[in-house]
């Protein structure tokens, strides 16, 4: 589906990207096939206005670094990006890897609010004048991965003024966050408090990181995201300098490309979605299989730790009906070593997790905007028909959640069932 034409008056088209994860296979999902990274570049190839591609980072999480046995960064290099943030996965190698993926990368990767030797902004020259592009990390980088401490100083304000004395014509901020979200909802009150300080002084914001789109304003600019993994463009067209950018929306990005050709490893009777109010729910299915793979007492899913799609119709994850490929489950578990942890509980600890879960999932809590992790609002998944039991079966990353959550470490131990094995065996 072609993007709508440029607005009348239009000097320079953005199309906008995040957390493109390596996107170079259509794949099934929910709502069709899966847009990719070439379908990305056959957009901007068909603008018949100046146009650039930004990302808001996150370039190479997914599957593709336990499927190849590393990061896809020539792959990603060669795409026709102009100039990309850091997300906080750039930071999962470590500050040295991330340095030497981005020197070898095709397009600057820009990182102001860290100090890891990337730069902070880039003056782009475009067939439409100079573009100032600034890019920041996500705030809670250093809690996600081994990356330093984001800053809370305003550097974004000076940064804008030093490309506009270069002769910027706009200043567009790539920030690797977005609006907290669940399924037919969004609320933007935390990223308003985390741009409020310089939001005024830059043009255009565009976020990422979290899974679903949205379009608005912060502090009166125009802001946007699109949804992850090449799944949907945000079309931004930019007038002469006298107008304000305006934001198109976000629009489904094809699946140019081959398709999946993986290994058949299973077959699943039905389409589980990772949507609110889904008849067959997909965190329910992965809570049973973790359970009856390690033998724990229970199994729990957190919704929000499961990607596997753009979040076009209200799912983040989905297992489509029909056979399971290999790549169908590295896209739902992508970490090398997909062991399952059994974490030890205390007497009625299950029961206060349950609660504390809850809590953080229900959309009408502001409060719970304020949990790093907490980016979507979807129901968790247990199974356990009663409170006092003594041990459950999660991913390894769940584990701190849970302790952070009941205030302690938590025992745990890691008994060999895989969580790719643990679906399949669930789905025969």
């Amino acid at each position: 589906m072609p993007l709508p034409p440029p607005l009348p008056g239009t000097a320079l088209r953005i199309l906008a990207t995040t957390d493109l994860g390596a996107a170079f296979t259509p794949v099934r999902t929910s709502f069709g096939t899966a847009g990719t990274c070439a379908g990305v570049e056959a957009l901007l190839a068909a603008e018949r206005v100046p146009a650039v591609w930004l990302d808001a980072g996150d370039l190479a999480v997914g599957p593709t670094k336990a499927l190849l046995g590393r990061r896809p960064w020539p792959e990603l290099g060669a795409l026709p990006i102009a100039a990309a943030a850091a997300g906080n996965h750039e930071f999962d190698d470590g500050v040295p890897a991330l340095r030497s993926a981005a020197a070898a990368l095709g397009f600057p990767l820009l990182c102001a609010n860290v100090d890891v030797g990337l730069p902070g902004s880039v003056l782009l020259r475009t067939d439409a004048g100079p573009l100032g592009v600034i890019g920041l990390t996500h705030p809670a980088t250093h809690l996600f991965t081994s990356a330093p401490t984001p800053e809370r100083s305003n550097r974004v304000s000076a940064l804008a003024a030093e490309l506009r004395d270069q002769g910027a014509e706009r200043v567009v901020v790539l920030l690797h966050d977005g609006v907290d979200w669940w399924p037919g909802g969004r609320r933007t009150t935390r990223l308003a408090r985390t741009t409020a300080a310089w939001a005024s002084d830059v043009d255009l914001i565009i976020g990422g990181h979290t899974p679903a789109g949205w379009i608005g304003t912060l502090s009166g600019t125009p802001a946007g995201h699109a949804p992850i993994f090449a799944s949907a463009v945000l079309v931004v067209d930019l007038p002469d300098v006298d107008r304000k950018p305006v934001v198109r929306g976000f629009f489904r990005v094809p699946g140019t490309g081959q398709p999946d050709t993986t290994d058949v490893v299973g077959e699943s009777r039905h389409t589980w979605l990772s949507r609110t109010g889904a008849r067959h729910y997909l965190p329910d299915l992965l809570a049973a299989a973790f359970r009856d793979a390690t033998g724990a007492d229970a199994g729990l899913v957190l919704a929000s730790q499961h990607t596997t799609q753009g979040a076009l119709d209200g799912a983040v994850a989905a297992l489509p009906a029909g056979p399971v490929t290999r790549l169908d489950l590295y896209r739902l578990f992508g970490d090398p070593d997909d062991r399952l942890a059994v974490a030890r509980l205390r007497r009625g600890e299950l029961a206060r997790l349950r609660h504390a879960l809850e809590r953080v999932s229900d959309p009408r809590s502001e409060a719970a905007d304020d949990v790093w992790w907490n980016w979507c609002r979807m129901p968790n998944a247990f199974t356990a028909s009663g409170d006092d039991l003594r041990t459950v079966a999660v991913l390894p990353n769940v584990v701190p959640r849970l302790s952070g959550l009941l205030g302690r470490e938590l025992d745990t131990d890691l008994p060999g069932a895989g969580a790719r094995a643990a679906l399949v065996a669930q789905c025969s």
